[in-house]
């Protein structure tokens, strides 16, 4: 409803331009609606990839800590070393479903011996380099790890800007541009007949106002659920 109101006003810019207050009103009414187009498409965009992004890298870093536990455990076996096999003893399946915060304790568990023994596990396929890639892809998880959190927030954050605005825009209308259309109705009847039209919500359920008076007041919720017509 508020894209069509805008369209209306936009065309028939001549009939009200000499007004003043309409003027104004009309220019608040423009700000608001683009702010609320924004927080709208900000609120569609909040979760879109997220996740996915965070099981993509999750996969990769449960991959990479893997192998290079299994090339502990084969050192441990050749050197006899019981608490290294102990120690990593940790199955894929364990790394792919455990909680976040279980997975970066058995990753850093890795990462901890690995340091320790990097000198030592040359022929096993591991080295400084390859300790310090598998050290960034796990702190780069543990920051992706929040970001469908974060991004829910957003997105609440969002929904509440957007209410704030479909307030601001019936008031505009309800209490600027209903009135002063008024005014302007006797010079220029086809803009207040196009405008009342534009005004409507299309609802089957209700029965259309006439021509000649403004249409009757709405909720918010379906002031807002007419915003995208």
């Amino acid at each position: 409803m508020y894209k069509a109101v805008r369209s209306i006003i936009e065309t028939n810019q001549a009939n009200w331009s000499e007004l003043p207050a309409f003027a104004s009103a009309v220019q608040t009414f423009g700000e608001r609606l683009n702010a609320l187009e924004q927080a709208a498409n900000h609120q569609n965009l909040a979760l879109v990839g997220v996740s996915a992004v965070k099981n993509a890298k999750r996969a990769i870093v449960a991959e990479k800590a893997y192998a290079m536990s299994s090339s502990m455990v084969a050192f441990a076996v050749v050197t006899n070393d019981v608490e290294l096999i102990n120690q990593m003893k940790i199955a894929k399946h364990e790394l792919d479903n455990c909680s976040k915060d279980k997975m970066l304790i058995l990753v850093d568990r890795i990462l901890t011996r690995a340091n320790d023994l990097v000198n030592l596990l040359g022929d096993y396929g591991i080295d400084q380099t390859t300790v310090d890639e598998l050290q960034l892809l796990r702190d780069e998880l543990d920051a992706q790890m929040g970001a469908p959190r974060n991004a829910i927030i957003d997105r609440k954050g969002q929904t509440g800007r957007i209410k704030s605005l479909v307030r601001e825009l019936n008031a505009i209308i309800k209490f600027q541009l209903d009135k002063l259309m008024v005014i302007l109705k006797e010079d220029h009847p086809q803009f207040f007949i196009d405008y009342t039209n534009a005004r409507m919500v299309v609802d089957y359920k209700n029965r259309p106002a006439s021509g000649g008076t403004l249409p009757p007041e709405r909720d918010d919720g379906e002031e807002a659920r007419a915003s995208e017509d």
